[in-house]
């Protein structure tokens, strides 16, 4: 991209935005200016106008913002993208990619008997109607790469990428009942880690998964009021899943993380992100009127993560 003015320049767009009010995302102040469009992409910056006889067709943006689009890192549209394409309210207030799969929360692998169960989770852990998912989900895959599949055959109105969540791995290889109550096997491990394998090739940026144990941070729970499959895995579990991306050279790690101590946490995190080598995405820093020196010091710690070349990146 390229910032331009010159009356001299001759350079063809598809697309002129003239007159529009520019936020491009680098913390510069706004300005007026024209964008130019050249195959979908912005290919140059004005704040001179740009000669409409060089483009295709010209936008009037006069009074209204030009921005990128903004990516929300954290959804639970998973249900929801097969019978919205623009995951509204997202996609009417800017948001052009978001991110599917979060906090281990997902429907594939499911197998066709356990539909309903998973769908019921979804009704409580994360509000979704019942009646609505059983009416607008397509259903048409089983493995996590035929689900990637189907996202890529729906009509969308945004950009999606989706994490493998871990839950359902749990679920499809030990069973719901036995995956609360008990450690993986070595064996049962070892195919979670080729599955999750397998989602990774298909397209998955990583993995997700959320621990808040069974006590009073246990704020998000199973349809039965018991915690989540994932919400009492062991650190050890996590670790298997992050060698995996180690192994790889890449990918993402979500958590949603918040056990009995606090302190604890973090070292867990902190190692969690050094087994992985890659980045951490971590829920939740939020202000606290109450406690305001809380999400200071958390920012401190995430700043010392980095400093020691761990990438904890936390989400508010």
């Amino acid at each position: 991209m390229t910032q331009t003015g010159n009356a001299n320049d001759t350079t063809r767009f598809d697309t002129i935005i003239r007159n529009g009010t520019i936020v491009d995302g680098t913390r510069s102040p706004r300005f007026r200016g024209d964008l130019g469009i050249r195959d979908g992409r912005v290919a140059a910056v004005s704040r001179s106008p740009l000669d409409a006889e060089r483009a295709d067709r010209v936008l009037d943006a006069e009074g209204l913002i030009v921005a990128p689009g903004f990516v929300d890192l954290h959804t639970h549209y998973d249900a929801q993208i097969q019978w919205d394409p623009y995951c509204t309210l997202s996609g009417w207030h800017g948001v052009t990619s978001l991110v599917l799969g979060n906090c281990g929360f997902g429907f594939a692998p499911v197998a066709p008997e356990g539909r309903d169960r998973a769908m019921l989770s979804m009704s409580r852990v994360e509000a979704i109607p019942f009646d609505s998912m059983k009416e607008g989900m397509l259903w048409d895959w089983v493995t996590f790469p035929e689900w990637l599949d189907s996202l890529e055959r729906m009509p969308k109105g945004v950009n999606v990428i989706s994490y493998v969540p871990v839950g359902p791995l749990m679920i499809w290889v030990m069973g719901l009942e036995e995956a609360k109550k008990r450690e993986p096997t070595a064996e049962e491990l070892a195919e979670m880690c080729r599955l999750l394998e397998a989602g990774l090739d298909a397209g998955a940026c990583g993995w997700s998964v959320q621990r808040l144990g069974d006590g009073f941070t246990s704020v998000q729970r199973d349809f039965d009021g018991s915690p989540m499959v994932t919400d009492c895995m062991s650190d050890e579990t996590c670790f298997a899943f992050a060698d995996v991306l180690k192994k790889r050279g890449g990918g993402h790690i979500q958590i949603t993380q918040a056990k009995d101590d606090f302190r604890e946490d973090l070292k867990f995190l902190a190692k969690l992100g050094e087994r992985s080598g890659g980045p951490i995405l971590f829920n939740v820093v939020a202000a606290n009127n109450y406690h305001p020196h809380q999400s200071k010091r958390l920012l401190e710690w995430a700043e010392d993560c980095q400093k020691r070349g761990i990438q904890i990146y936390l989400q508010a």
